[in-house]
């Protein structure tokens, strides 16, 4: 039997990794970028909107507020773990430091559900005893809030880290918020009912405690090694219709942060192969699994 092997440094873009070749990433760069604008975008209007509730009247638009406190905090956090996380592997830590991203991730859908509990128990408070708040500036400040937020959430939405997924509910919970807002102010000029805002803000809330615990389950799963959520009965296929690969004996991935991946395959090859036709498998099949995201791949073979 004879074994060939193909490391962790061996990644599947080239035969030397990202991390080694520059250890930020441009993924990881474009990351930051990306909280960091959020976070500096909801800290300015977390300042606005505090004013704003001052001046309408509208305890809904104060909680807001302190609530778009806590979420600049937990996006600074965030910022910090997510730069940490770009470190290269040094002693020990030799995958690096990317579950640092993860971490945040996981907190940040702590706070968030907590989060969301509290604007339960506001909007409960809000129902039983009803204020009319100042609708001209409710309707321009819920106007700016939309535009604002639902940019940050298309920003940050698009990373591809489950850090900036799991961020990306903070700024959906705000946008969504504001719409019931904008949707309030309106509808309370020609109906009286200001028990609609805070009615509202339940639905919503339940929304974004659902999609927290969506998150943190995500988070635990790949804090526990889960296999990322990739169809790896169709991978272990495509690989085995390679030419010279006979059979997939084994093939094992857990995930660093919900993108960056690492994988362990062991492959039946043909007898005889020559070290040309084992590197070009060993190149099909980084092509392969290219496709399915980022992968830190070891590759043995075994003839039969």
């Amino acid at each position: 039997m004879i074994g060939s092997h193909s490391h962790g440094a061996t990644h599947i873009c080239g035969e030397k990794s990202a991390a080694e070749k520059n250890p930020h990433g441009q993924l990881t760069d474009k990351s930051i970028r990306n909280i960091s604008m959020a976070f500096l975008l909801n800290l300015v209007f977390a300042v606005i909107e505090l004013v704003g509730g001052w001046w309408t009247n509208s305890v809904a638009i104060q909680a807001d507020a302190i609530h778009d406190f806590g979420d600049s905090m937990v996006l600074l956090a965030a910022l910090g773990l997510q730069w940490l996380s770009a470190a290269g592997a040094r002693g020990r830590y030799t995958f690096g430091f990317r579950r640092f991203s993860l971490l945040s991730a996981l907190i940040s859908s702590l706070v968030l559900f907590f989060g969301s509990l509290f604007i339960v128990i506001t909007a409960v408070e809000r129902i039983l005893n009803p204020e009319m708040p100042h609708l001209d500036g409710m309707l321009w400040l819920a106007l700016l809030g939309v535009v604002v937020n639902g940019f940050a959430a298309w920003k940050i939405g698009h990373g591809h880290t489950h850090n900036e997924r799991a961020l990306s509910w903070h700024m959906i919970e705000d946008l969504l918020g504001w719409i019931a807002v904008l949707i309030g102010s309106v509808v309370m000029r020609f109906v009286h009912a200001p028990w609609l805002d805070p009615a509202m803000s339940l639905v919503i809330a339940g929304f974004i405690i659902l999609g927290s615990i969506r998150n943190m389950w995500a988070s635990s799963q790949l804090f526990l090694q889960a296999a990322p959520a990739l169809d790896f009965a169709n991978i272990a296929s495509e690989i085995t219709a390679i030419n010279g690969v006979n059979k997939v004996l084994s093939l094992k991935s857990w995930s660093l942060d919900g993108f960056h991946h690492v994988a362990s395959l062991h492959v039946s090859v043909s007898a005889g192969l020559d070290y040309r036709a084992r590197s070009e498998i060993k190149k099909q099949v980084r092509d392969t699994l290219e496709r399915f995201g980022e992968f830190d791949l070891t590759i043995e073979m075994d003839e039969s």
